[in-house]
């Protein structure tokens, strides 16, 4: 009995040698050992460029664990968009190409109706949060000219996009490189309403404007202080008037301040 067990174990021990060595390693070699094509770029290609012929080149690589979405016919990126920095050598991903052109101000393709895009210049560092503000922050706009002033319309304030001197995108969310210079902030371009921009051109040409942060990164935050800044603007701009007969009478024209009580709102007379 003890060597009829020896025999079976021995016997399963061939069995299954004999299976990794004609079945399992061939098939594990074909897989690694197979070669297919694929695109590779010969020089950098930066976001927004469109890729021609001239910038790849068709190579022939190992097949054994390749991205599924990579590209391997020139007819899968030749014409298309680069929707992000790429440099010589690498694979292109059909993740990084788009049929569409590439904007570098993605947030001002999408600004809800009824809304508006309006900048503010950034007069001194501090005034801008000494660099620091960043795309979709919740920012408070103060105002001083002979004293600080708070702005009921300016309380909370999404930020659209933050730009130098030469009106490019500031990215104060990137590590600087050794040998990079850092842009200063020019101008905040902030998402708001009518009135609100009303405000903040006439803030322009008055004194300096401060911004203070409230929130980043937290969207649920940020979606309650931007609905509690909407019904601060209805109350001011909006009010609905109570009816002695009845409900509210919705037909009531809306209440506007003329020009000089808007200027004297945000700027202290003497």
């Amino acid at each position: 009995m003890k060597m009829n067990n020896r025999f079976i174990f021995g016997l399963l021990s061939i069995l299954l040698a004999a299976v990794i060595a004609f079945v399992a390693i061939p098939a594990i070699s074909a897989q690694t050992n197979g070669k297919t094509e694929i695109v590779r770029l010969i020089h950098p290609v930066y976001r927004g460029m469109i890729i021609s012929n001239g910038d790849i080149e068709i190579v022939e690589v190992g097949a054994y664990n390749l991205p599924s979405n990579i590209a391997r016919s020139a007819e899968d990126v030749v014409g298309l968009y680069s929707v992000a920095d790429m440099g010589a050598g690498d694979y292109i991903l059909s993740s990084k190409v788009s049929i569409y052109p590439v904007s570098s101000d993605i947030q001002l393709s999408s600004i809800p109706s009824g809304k508006v895009a309006i900048s503010l210049t950034v007069k001194t560092l501090a005034s801008g949060l000494s660099d620091k503000l960043q795309p979709d922050d919740i920012i408070r706009i103060y105002h001083f000219l002979d004293e600080a002033r708070d702005i009921p319309e300016l309380q909370f304030v999404r930020v659209l996009s933050v730009t130098d001197s030469k009106g490019l995108n500031v990215d104060n969310t990137k590590e600087l490189q050794e040998d990079e210079e850092k842009q200063q902030s020019a101008t905040v371009t902030v998402l708001a309403s009518p009135e609100q921009a009303r405000i903040i051109t006439a803030l322009e040409n008055d004194g300096v404007a401060h911004v203070a942060l409230i929130s980043r990164n937290n969207q649920t935050l940020a979606d309650e202080l931007l609905a509690q800044q909407d019904t601060i603007l209805q109350e001011i701009y909006f009010p609905v008037e109570e009816d002695e007969n009845g409900p509210p009478d919705s037909s009531t024209d809306p209440v506007m301040p003329e020009e000089n009580d808007l200027a004297e709102s945000i700027i202290p007379q003497e």
